[in-house]
This record gives C-alpha cells, sequence and structure tokens, in this order.
C-alpha cells in the first residue's frame, strides 16, 4: 500500500484548496515570505484584523502551520506572540455568526415531496429536460442533507 495515498486522502480536497488559497494570500497578496517569523504572521493577521474574521484568519493560520510542518520548519504560529495577536483580534473583532439554519426534517420531506410532484408532472407532459433537472434537485437535496455536505460541497459535485 502507497502511505502517500492515505496521506492525501486525510485531509479533504476542500481543506488543501483553502490552505493553497490562503498560502498564495500570504505571499502574493500581502507579500509575505515562507518560511515566515512569527513577527512576520503577528503582522500578517493585524493587518487584516479588520477585513477577515476571526474564523477566516484561524484558517489562514492552520494553512501556515501546515506548511511550515510539510515543509520541516518550525510551526511559528504556534508561538505565544501570535495566539496573543489571534486573541486580542478575537476580542476587539467579534465574530457575528452567519449561520443558515439546518434544514429540519419535516422541510426535507415537504420538499421531497414537491419535488415528487414535479418529477410526476414533468414524466406526464413528456418534458424530459425538466424531469432530469427535478430528478438530479432530489437527489442532491437528500444527498447533502443525510451526508452533511455544504452548499460549496454540493455545487462542486460537478454538472449532473
Amino acid at each position: 500500500m502507497n502511505v502517500e495515498r492515505y496521506i492525501e486522502a486525510a485531509t479533504r480536497e476542500n481543506t488543501r484548496r483553502s490552505y493553497r488559497s490562503a498560502i498564495r494570500h500570504f505571499e502574493v497578496e500581502w507579500g509575505g515570505f515562507l518560511p515566515a517569523s512569527a513577527d512576520a504572521i503577528a503582522r500578517y493577521l493585524a493587518e487584516h484584523a479588520e477585513s477577515l474574521s476571526v474564523n477566516t484568519l484561524r484558517t489562514r493560520l492552520a494553512a501556515l502551520a501546515q506548511w511550515h510542518q510539510a515543509q520541516g520548519f518550525p510551526d511559528p504560529t504556534k508561538t505565544p506572540h501570535v495566539r496573543k495577536v489571534l486573541k486580542g483580534i478575537a476580542t476587539l473583532h467579534p465574530a457575528t455568526e452567519k449561520r443558515a439554519k439546518p434544514l429540519q426534517l419535516a422541510q426535507l420531506e415537504r420538499l421531497a415531496a414537491w419535488l415528487d410532484v414535479q418529477i410526476a408532472h414533468a414524466e406526464q407532459a413528456g418534458d424530459v429536460r425538466m424531469h432530469r433537472s427535478h430528478l438530479r434537485n432530489r437527489a442532491l437535496v437528500l444527498l447533502g442533507f443525510w451526508r452533511g455536505f455544504r452548499s460549496d460541497e454540493l455545487s462542486r459535485l460537478g454538472n449532473c
């Protein structure tokens, strides 16, 4: 068995994409150098404290930590200085969660029933395009609900 295959499978593609974006932001948009010092990372956090959410900054830190570890460098994101800066940002810029309310089972049942009716109507009308569209939508809604997918994960499944 290939160890690299299992290491690759341990991290979701979504996470890898997010981490690549974070590293690119640090290097290209902000002009940071890797490997980075704890002071550079603290400055990066401070400069983006008002424009990025605390959760986004935490994701950026996780990406920078992973990069340093993967390259065999000491992880500057875990230093007390960086942690204190992040804590200060979280205190001065508290996050306002904008989470969508989760879909309830009763709502899912109503949506699936409505789609079933639409599927039947499209089939009776001989509308192949709408029939397939409603079948796809029903499958995506059920898959997303039961697998706990986020909308962005569902949208990246490809054109069904």
